[in-house]
């Protein structure tokens, strides 16, 4: 089945050897830095747990980017704890099950490259049949400003994206890219642009749809929730959440919430909402 593959790529410490040349080298880094980072990558996997797909780290890239902790590890209690829950959560390390081949010539950014998440990528993309999307998670890698990076397998060019790791960029990159898409279907029972809903069936409420079904259909592809059963967002036009339920597979309607129903959406995802919509 179609589906998306997250390659996250760390910086390396400076001292640290055997990384290649085109990741940025940095200098020691405080206990709360790193945490930071390690934070950021945790609230990346907090949003796309319910996506459709595979993370992937490498873990000498890690290894090489906690290379300071590991020489001074007094200086750093609990970090490798840490971070090792946190890539636990994000994926697997892709030398596991590596793919790319010894006997094949991998090239990116001018570089000759061997052994590395970008090789790997390359490979991973190239074999793929059925649809499947990648992305490269730069977390200080390189410029935030890439957004894409070509490579080469032998005489293949392939393009591979790139977003900056933080959540907003990824879900951004999710709303064109979410493998199977979301589809929204209109209910006439919740009407349309605050009109034509069904009366309540033995007195019950019915929630009506404020907005068009176009609108409703963006928003959709913006929605998070605590699984896929239901979703939400924020309507800013109308100042309200929109709740989305699924029907099947990948199908949702949709309709606003008032004031007493509101409780019912989970503050994290409302806190999440509030940073994706900020």
């Amino acid at each position: 089945m179609e589906h998306s593959e997250l390659f996250l790529l760390l910086p390396r410490y400076e001292e640290a050897e055997g990384q290649p040349e085109y990741i940025r080298p940095i200098g020691i880094m405080t206990e709360d830095e790193i945490l930071a980072v390690i934070e950021n990558i945790d609230n990346i996997y907090r949003y796309i747990v319910n996506e459709n797909y595979e993370g992937y780290y490498d873990a000498d890239n890690v290894s090489a980017f906690l290379y300071a902790v590991e020489e001074m590890e007094e200086c750093y209690p609990n970090i490798k704890t840490r971070m090792r829950m946190v890539m636990r959560n994000w994926g697997e390390d892709w030398r596991a099950r590596k793919v790319q081949k010894d006997t094949e010539r991998y090239m990116c950014c001018r570089f000759s490259i061997k052994d590395d998440t970008l090789c790997e990528m390359i490979e991973r993309k190239f074999v793929s049949s059925d649809g499947n999307v990648f992305l490269l998670v730069n977390q200080g890698a390189f410029s935030e400003k890439v957004e894409a990076i070509w490579g080469k397998r032998n005489q293949t060019e392939l393009e591979l994206e790139v977003r900056k790791a933080d959540f907003k960029s990824v879900s951004k990159w999710y709303e064109a890219n979410r493998k199977p898409q979301r589809v929204f279907n209109l209910n006439p029972k919740h009407g349309e642009n605050g009109k034509g809903a069904h009366p309540g069936n033995k007195g019950e409420k019915v929630s009506v749809l404020m907005c068009s079904r176009d609108e409703a259909k963006n928003m959709l592809l913006k929605a998070i929730g605590a699984d896929l059963r239901v979703l939400y967002f924020f309507d800013q036009t109308h100042n309200r959440y929109i709740e989305f339920k699924r029907e099947s597979e990948n199908t949702y309607h949709g309709f606003h919430l008032d004031a007493i129903d509101e409780k019912r959406v989970p503050e994290e995802i409302k806190d999440m909402i509030k940073k994706l919509i900020s």
